[in-house]
C-alpha cells in the first residue's frame, strides 16, 4: 500500500512540476521572455512601469513579462492569474540578490542579466544587436 501511494504522489508530483516549465517553454521560439526576480514591490513596480510605457516596443519585440517570486510566478505583461511554484525562482535565482532582470531569447537562452533596473533602452538595445531581431525587422520592411 506504501509503494502504491508513492508511485501516486511520485506522479502528481512530476505532473506539476512539469507544468511549470511548460509556462516558459511554451514560448519558444515566438516569445522573448523577461523574467524579473523580486520580493521588493517597489523595485517591481519601477521596473514595470518603464515596460508599461512602453508597450509599443515591447510588443514589436516580441516581449512577455513574468515576476518571480519566492514561492510563486504571473504572466504580468500581458497579465494572467498567480501560480504557486519555487521552481522558476529557484531555477533562476542567484544567490544574495534581491532584484534581478532577466532577458531570456527566442532560442530559451539567457542573454541578460542584470542585478538592477533595466531600461528599455538597454533592453532594446540588447535585442537589436542580435540577428534574429536583424532579420525580423528586414522581413516587416
Amino acid at each position: 500500500m506504501r509503494t502504491l501511494l508513492f508511485v501516486f504522489l511520485l506522479m502528481i508530483t512530476s505532473k506539476f512540476s512539469a507544468s511549470y516549465a511548460q509556462d516558459l517553454s511554451q514560448h519558444l521560439w515566438k516569445n522573448r521572455v523577461i523574467l524579473i526576480l523580486s520580493e521588493d514591490n517597489t523595485a517591481f513596480e519601477r521596473q514595470i512601469l518603464a515596460f508599461k510605457t512602453n508597450e509599443k516596443g515591447m510588443n514589436e519585440r516580441n516581449l512577455i513579462v513574468y515576476h518571480l517570486k519566492t514561492d510563486e510566478y504571473k504572466q504580468v505583461m500581458p497579465k494572467s492569474e498567480v501560480r504557486k511554484s519555487k521552481n522558476l525562482f529557484e531555477k533562476y535565482k542567484q544567490a544574495n540578490i534581491a532584484f534581478e532582470v532577466i532577458l531570456i531569447g527566442l532560442d530559451g537562452g539567457i542573454k541578460l542579466r542584470q542585478k538592477d533596473f533595466l531600461s528599455c533602452e538597454k533592453l532594446f538595445g540588447t535585442i537589436d544587436s542580435m540577428p534574429m531581431r536583424s532579420t525580423e525587422i528586414r522581413n516587416r520592411d
